[in-house]
């Protein structure tokens, strides 16, 4: 452990106890962090009625294996809320998708983002951290400027000539706008209607959404048929039968939800990174030791990433602490028994990063900031199954290669050039609905290092 004090970064008051249901899902629907009191950072599992529907979480590493890897099948499928919350961007896309459908379409974007092929991309990683680190320059809204850097770099890594950097940043902008709309819970599901009637509460985000479609479609539109990239891979892919993978529809959903899935994560974890290496000196520190030791002020090349080994696990200590997916949401296809509770069809079952990364149990300090409990030399592991910020079994994030290397590569590059300072004031409270945002941004103060 590094000698210091720990850091306590900022996270929602909780109640307790579990309160009443309805005023827990009023609060929820504004945040699902809030959802859950103190005791959820030391419980097993949660069982709960809410209204019409059963909701069982998973909050053990044995209990996430048993749902999540050992019967992944029975437990495949998005939950309702889930669908219903990222439909309206993403369509019938791969993340959405289960079955032959999302089986086929799998297998051909893990193998386009495979992480062999990282190192074709980390020129991207590069350019976009460097464009960052040469126009930042007093209060920066961090979070904003991050979604839009790391939705280019994936827009270039799908049409190298034709990206364009404001359509990225509208991209981004979009996004936020549509998941500031979006409620975290799905009322007319909680209350037993059809799915059918679930669209209701979605119509305030439908319009982010038709704008975040639309400018996939005109990055579609613009791809020159000689240009290369992931989406002339995608496009070119063919099903087992011999048949065009994607039809230009299926083509729309997948590349928005490349774009997005690909941005997201990254954009949110070196967000907090930011924040919480700028409130960390001895953290920072040692992120310049390490970084002067191996780089000696460039930008890290590919075969650098390795021997940045700190760098990496503040990033990971960034996403323990604020995952950026915070909850995996899936319905129950079958019946099994969980821990002391049975799961029955139609019953949707979570495993929540928030809580499990967290848990008293399973952490030493669960609330603090410790980036090197990550460290290859680390006396105590982290715990298997008891960390899974790209999700876990068959459904794992096919592009946590990619994110890790843009992530360090930023991280890097950033502090290197630049000096960071949180701004006096009210904290950055952590908010989520469809991933853990910053409530109002994260504005940093950004200083060229020397200057």
């Amino acid at each position: 452990m590094l000698e210091h004090a720990d850091l306590i970064p900022p996270r929602p008051a909780l109640p307790a106890r579990f309160g009443g249901t309805l005023a827990l899902l009023r609060t929820s629907a504004e945040d699902m962090l809030r959802f859950f009191p103190e005791t959820g950072f030391r419980h097993r599992l949660i069982p709960m009625r809410t209204l019409r529907r059963r909701l069982v979480v998973v909050n053990d590493p044995e209990l996430v294996r048993q749902v999540f890897v050992l019967h992944a099948a029975e437990h495949e499928a998005k939950s309702p809320h889930f669908r219903q919350a990222l439909a309206p961007v993403i369509g019938d896309s791969m993340f959405l998708n289960s079955g032959r459908v999302w089986a086929e379409r799998r297998a051909v974007i893990a193998r386009l983002i495979h992480p062999s092929r990282t190192a074709m991309f980390h020129p991207l990683f590069v350019e976009g951290a460097e464009a960052l680190a040469a126009r930042w320059r007093g209060r920066v809204d961090v979070a904003r400027e991050l979604a839009a850097a790391t939705a280019l770099a994936v827009m270039r890594a799908l049409f190298p000539r034709t990206a364009r950097e404001a359509d990225a940043a509208a991209l981004a902008a979009a996004f936020t706008a549509y998941e500031s709309r979006v409620l975290a819970v799905d009322f007319a599901h909680l209350l037993g209607l059809p799915e059918r009637l679930s669209g209701w509460q979605m119509r305030a985000a439908r319009r982010h959404a038709r704008e975040i479609r639309a400018l996939c479609a005109a990055a579609i539109a613009r791809a020159e048929p000689d240009e290369g990239g992931l989406f002339a891979e995608l496009k070119a892919a063919f099903d087992s039968a011999g048949r065009p993978l994607l039809d230009a529809e299926q083509l729309l959903n997948e590349v928005a939800m490349l774009l997005l899935a690909g941005s997201e994560t990254s954009a949110n974890a070196l967000t907090w990174a930011l924040y919480l290496v700028a409130r960390h000196p001895p953290t920072l520190a040692a992120l310049r030791a390490e970084h002067a030791r191996v780089l000696g002020g460039r930008a890290p090349g590919f075969g650098d990433l390795a021997d940045l080994p700190f760098t990496k696990a503040v990033t990971q200590e960034a996403m323990r602490l604020y995952p950026p997916v915070p909850y995996l949401s899936r319905e129950a296809a079958a019946s099994l028994r969980v821990g002391q509770v049975t799961l029955h069809p139609g019953d949707t079952v979570m495993a929540l990063p928030w809580l499990l990364h967290r848990h008293e149990q399973l952490w030493e300090a669960p609330h603090a900031f410790r980036p090197e409990r990550f460290l290859p030399d680390a006396p105590r592991k982290p715990p298997r199954m008891g960390y899974i910020p790209f999700s876990i079994g068959p459904r794992v994030c096919a592009g946590a290669a990619f994110a890790q290397a843009e992530m360090t590569v930023f991280l890097a590059v950033l502090l290197q050039r630049l000096d960071f300072a949180a701004p006096a004031g009210a904290e950055p409270m952590p908010r989520a609905r469809l991933t853990t945002r910053p409530r109002g941004g994260m504005v940093l103060e950004a200083t060229p290092r020397g200057g």
